[in-house]
């Protein structure tokens, strides 16, 4: 991970959750989602390619978070892609 790419992702990970702020749910304390691009398992994004999104968006025990639903299910779940949320943050960054 280069400097640049840990600083940008200390920048994303101080804006609020953009899927709770898309909801109306209110600012809720995000973490670093990297976007997820191609078929295989380990297809991670680059650290300048990152979502912010609470706990509850973002880790897979959860039900409702983007790892669970994968891009389907966050199209059915929340009309919403993964390049959507990269938008928004970049959008709540600016």
């Amino acid at each position: 991970m280069s400097a640049a790419g840990r600083r940008h992702m200390q920048k994303v990970a101080e804006v609020p959750c953009v899927l709770c702020r898309h909801m109306g749910l209110g600012d809720s304390q995000s973490e670093v989602h990297h976007l997820k691009y191609g078929t295989g398992a380990s297809d991670r994004a680059s650290d300048f390619i990152v979502a912010a999104l609470c706990v509850r968006h973002h880790r897979v025990e959860y039900p409702e978070s983007v790892h669970a639903l994968k891009e389907h299910g966050l199209r059915l779940r929340y009309n919403l892609s993964e390049v959507d949320l990269l938008a928004m943050t970049l959008e709540a960054m600016a």
